[in-house]
């Protein structure tokens, strides 16, 4: 069994834990359990709206993974998909994995080209920041941003209907994968327009669960 623990970026409340649990429980990949733990501090961000908000997320994030219990679990995930804290991984007390990284290398080493959209422009420029670091920058062919309000993030048929004028756009343009820069939203449509939508914690838990059953993923 690998244990996963997986940590919010955000403070949120019951209603919102119980529904991403539940996700990640639907999730999981065979000889997975996934345990959400809340984001912990004073100062710990209620949403991503702002560069400071996302600069807390990652500093409070890294705490918790430093807090990680190696007898309880073996590997950490952020629950985001901008990675925070993923920076410190080499010194984490267990593996740590990023759904961007898992998701977006992913489609990198496939040579498959992907545009992105997310919620607002803050967290798309930090998006795309860390696609360059990790050294996708490649394949990445398009920043769309849907520009709604943090609600949708739970509420889901929103945010998917924002998506469908982006995806018409983006099939105009000849591009054929669309990464959900989110990695909470539930995708309805898995093809816009002729576009394939992608969800980022699906992918990485698929591509994570693959590494484990094969032996290399601790």
């Amino acid at each position: 069994m690998l244990r996963v623990k997986t940590i919010a970026p955000l403070r949120l409340d019951d209603e919102e834990m119980v529904r991403r649990q539940a996700r990640y429980s639907a999730l999981a990949a065979p000889g997975m359990e996934i345990v959400l733990v809340n984001l912990q501090g004073e100062d710990a961000p209620l949403r991503f709206d702002s560069f400071e908000e996302i600069a807390a997320s990652e500093r409070l994030t890294w705490e918790e993974i430093a807090r990680t219990s190696s007898e309880h679990f073996d590997a950490v995930l952020p629950d985001c998909v901008l990675d925070p804290g993923l920076d410190k991984a080499a010194d984490a007390p267990v593996p740590a994995y990023g759904i961007l990284r898992l998701a977006a290398g992913h489609l990198y080493s496939l040579g498959r080209a992907f545009a992105a959209v997310t919620r607002n422009d803050v967290i798309g420029r930090v998006l795309e920041e860390k696609i360059a670091a990790y050294g996708f920058s490649s394949v990445l062919v398009g920043r769309e941003v849907l520009d709604i309000d943090f609600c949708f993030v739970a509420e889901g048929v929103g945010w998917n209907e924002s998506m469908a004028p982006i995806a018409r756009k983006l099939a105009d343009r000849g591009v054929t994968a669309l990464l959900n820069g989110c990695s909470a939203v539930d995708i309805e449509n898995r093809v816009l327009e002729g576009v394939a939508v992608l969800d980022p914690t699906e992918m990485a838990l698929e591509v994570l669960g693959l590494a484990y059953r094969l032996g290399a993923a601790t």
